[in-house]
């Protein structure tokens, strides 16, 4: 049985899928099985991928596009390793991703989920996301913090919580998972380059922008459930300003409704404790303030 098992789910990616591809099996750790999901591509990266020889390849072609949450849920049944390894077919591994992740999971026996920091480019500006399992899980009210393509996941995890991607958030399901999760489970981020994120016209972010910001809506509402909250259209779009930095300080009506949105929150967040106050109020003030994390 391989220590991981890396999930690649591929759809009419042919520019691309032969780097993704490459980047895991020149990986420095080689103790894994790769899962490449065909979800139906009509552009060649089918032929492309039925060429690979390397026997840690495993290889499922689909007719029919049946969507990436059912083809990422196909990957999770079909995982063997004690880790699963999320990959995008658009996306390049650094060569020692495996051997950081893999090591740090081996370290922290309490973590089930962890991601990592990732560029645009080579040379291009680091993104670090929050590191710690509590601020996570309060960034996570605000936006997705966890880069799904460079998360590495413990199988043991998913078998004894069942865990599946939902459906029924399209183009936002790992943001719906992660939120999920962090109730149930404990999430970090390495302050560490392990991935190049590829940025182009054919994402889902570019493609499906409305669906996804309507689904992230849903979800944060889903949270402030748990707080006894239910959003107005205006509250929402406070949050959604708050969230984007687009308070504008100058402007005191829309400054003194954010601060007043902030702070029912945070009376709430009091009440139910949900979230570490301090750093709830801490991830308000930055937002309000400009100051991304």
């Amino acid at each position: 049985m391989p220590r991981a098992s890396v999930i690649l789910p591929v759809y009419n990616t042919v520019a691309y899928v032969w780097e993704a591809v490459h980047s895991i099996l020149v990986q420095t750790y080689s103790d894994f099985e790769l899962i490449i999901i065909d979800d139906g591509s009509t552009d060649g990266s089918a032929f492309l991928i039925s060429q690979i020889t390397d026997p840690r390849v495993i290889k499922i072609f689909h007719s029919t596009n049946q969507g990436l949450v059912a083809t990422l849920n196909e990957g999770f049944n079909r995982a063997n390793g004690e880790y699963i390894v999320r990959m995008d077919s658009d996306d390049i591994c650094t060569p020692d991703r495996l051997d950081v992740q893999i090591s740090f999971m081996d370290q922290n026996p309490l973590i089930d989920v962890c991601g990592a920091a990732f560029t645009t480019s080579s040379g291009g500006v680091l993104k670090v996301n929050p590191a710690s399992h509590e601020e996570i899980k309060t960034w996570l009210l605000f936006h997705c913090c966890i880069c799904h393509p460079v998360t590495i996941i413990r199988n043991s995890m998913i078998r004894r919580l069942n865990i599946q991607y939902d459906s029924n958030y399209p183009h936002a399901e790992d943001y719906e998972l992660w939120n999920r999760l962090a109730s149930q489970v404990q999430i970090a981020n390495l302050p560490i380059n392990l991935l190049y994120y590829r940025q182009h016209k054919g994402q889902v972010s570019n493609q499906y922008k409305a669906i996804q910001d309507a689904t992230a809506r849903r979800i944060r509402q889903r949270q402030f459930s748990q707080l006894g909250l239910e959003l107005s259209d205006e509250e929402n779009q406070i949050m959604l300003d708050i969230l984007e930095y687009k308070i504008n300080p100058y402007d005191y009506n829309c400054y003194t409704k954010a601060v007043g949105f902030a702070n029912w929150v945070l009376d709430q967040n009091c009440k139910y404790q949900i979230y570490n106050q301090e750093l709830l109020s801490m991830a308000f003030s930055r937002c309000i303030s400009h100051l991304p994390y």
